[in-house]
């Protein structure tokens, strides 16, 4: 197996019904049936994806999914390491987070508010600032590029008019670890 460290794959270990594979992983490669099926005899990748590509690993946990269904044994690949359905997951939970904190990383450096502004919401993501029982009630409800701040117990939505200030306190709040509910 060549070294594929950049990518996540799929190989297809035993199966009673070749047409069967052959017929659910043409709905996931543009792959001609030649091409898979020399795939399957030489025990070589049938699906691969970039290992970031939180889309594209979702596309292929819905085929091994499928495969899995129909009762044919797969092993999946995270470059040259064999992983688990579980890891697999959780790369795609770990992807979507690095998004979200990527996304805030860029909202604080697009900010162009006075830091000053955002000083009556420090609270939320500062350490010390108040109890941390209170503290932890908040969360940021990520809707697109909007940012809705919210206290989770209550469910009372923190109303910041400036949209500006808004985003910075939801950014400084993702970036010191907060809970963030995606929409």
């Amino acid at each position: 197996m060549s070294n594929n460290d950049k990518s996540i794959g799929i190989v297809i270990d035993s199966c009673s019904s070749q047409a069967e594979v052959i017929k659910i992983l043409r709905k996931y490669t543009k792959d001609s049936m030649t091409q898979i099926r020399a795939k399957l005899e030489g025990k070589e990748r049938v699906l691969t994806c970039p290992a970031f590509d939180e889309n594209e690993i979702e596309r292929i946990m819905e085929c091994i999914n499928e495969l899995q269904k129909n009762n044919i044994a797969v092993r999946i690949f995270d470059g040259d390491e064999a992983i688990t359905m579980q890891l697999l997951m959780n790369k795609v939970q770990s992807c979507r987070e690095n998004a979200i904190l990527t996304e805030a990383e860029m909202e604080l450096e697009a900010s162009e508010i006075d830091v000053d502004e955002a000083e009556p919401y420090r609270f939320l993501w500062e350490d010390g600032k108040c109890d941390s029982a209170t503290q932890d009630d908040y969360v940021v409800i990520k809707q697109g590029f909007e940012y809705t701040i919210m206290n989770d117990r209550t469910g009372q939505v923190l109303e910041i008019e400036d949209e500006d200030i808004n985003n910075y306190v939801a950014a400084m709040m993702i970036m010191a670890g907060k809970k963030v509910v995606v929409h």
